[in-house]
């Protein structure tokens, strides 16, 4: 039988780079590309992130959606560009920290003629902080097509952003004591990075009227991406897990739960479209379809602005309350 030759390396991303710069992790007007999905590779199958963003400004900890990107990235570095990413399996180990680099490990698990597997291990200290395995599949004509229909909702011009939303709300004086408490930590924790969100449903996202754990949210990212359709796909991959540990909480905290711990323990990724724009407006809904034993899932799904369902996504995250962080 004959050997198929692997894949020659692809052409380099633009944001992967070989170049030094020292970490802008408090630098909230940096640039998304050459700053949050930059990467320095510094040997075959290593790449280093220097400039790594909190998920919340009073905690240390690296926002997890930027080492979904950041792993997206460096493997996709390593596959010739007639593959595109289609799914990602990942796992949060240890929590990482934005004082140090992260350095990404790329295991190139298989070369096929339709597709490519990679496994990458980001790693501080010695020790790794996140795993995902990313599968690449050469492009091929569609055999069967069909997409459920993108849900109604109003338009982005027509709602603002979600600071402005809570800020406007907690100025007028209004809402109870949990709701103020709530809407105030969002504001002092959400970094700045964060304000391209617009819910489709204020008064959900304001605590106003009890609500499934469901959200819609109209986001984009603020900068000319470019034509790069990875680089689309790594913010993408990048901004799916902004919302979906809120969605499972949130609706609990209107009737006073407050979690003494949460964070995000997997998260898994499949791109359906590769010819989408993160630059434009895409609607991401998300809903937890069940909680308990201190988990909660939630499975979202990323529109195009046209109707397109672009990506699927799905999360499983830890949620504990004061009682449990006593024993």
């Amino acid at each position: 039988m004959a050997k198929t030759a692997p894949p020659k390396e692809g052409k380099p991303l633009t944001n992967v780079t070989h170049i030094e710069f020292t970490s802008r992790a408090e630098d909230i007007k940096a640039g998304l590309i050459d700053t949050f999905l930059n990467l320095q590779r510094i040997d075959t199958n290593l790449y280093l992130a220097r400039h790594l963003l909190k998920g919340r400004r009073s905690y240390n900890a690296v926002y997890g959606g930027q080492a979904i990107g950041q792993s997206l990235a460096a493997a996709a570095a390593t596959v010739d560009d007639t593959f595109v990413p289609h799914s990602l399996h990942s796992y949060f180990i240890k929590t990482g920290s934005v004082e140090k680099p992260i350095l990404y490990m790329i295991d190139r698990i298989r070369d096929g003629r339709s597709f490519c597997t990679r496994l990458v291990k980001a790693v501080q200290d010695g020790e790794a902080i996140f795993s995902c395995q990313i599968s690449f599949h050469k492009k091929e004509r569609d055999a069967i097509v069909h997409q459920q229909e993108m849900p109604v909702v109003p338009d982005p011009e027509t709602l603002q952003p979600a600071r402005i939303t809570a800020e406007e709300y907690l100025k007028d004086n209004v809402g109870d004591s949990i709701t103020q408490k709530v809407l105030n930590h969002a504001i002092k924790e959400i970094p700045n990075a964060f304000d391209r969100v617009r819910p489709v449903d204020p008064a959900k996202y304001l605590l106003k009227e009890d609500s499934e754990p469901k959200a819609s949210i109209w986001i984009r990212a603020k900068e000319n991406i470019g034509d790069d359709n990875r680089l689309h796909q790594c913010v993408a991959a990048y901004l799916t897990d902004l919302t979906m540990l809120n969605t499972a909480i949130r609706p609990h905290m209107r009737k006073g739960f407050v979690p003494s711990m949460s964070f995000s323990l997997d998260h898994c990724i499949w791109i359906h479209e590769d010819n989408f724009r993160m630059d434009d407006w895409m609607l991401y809904e998300t809903v937890s379809t069940k909680a308990n034993g201190s988990r909660a899932f939630i499975e979202g799904k990323l529109w195009t602005k046209d109707g397109r369902l672009a990506v699927s996504t799905a999360q499983e995250a830890l949620v504990r309350d004061n009682q449990q962080s006593k024993q």
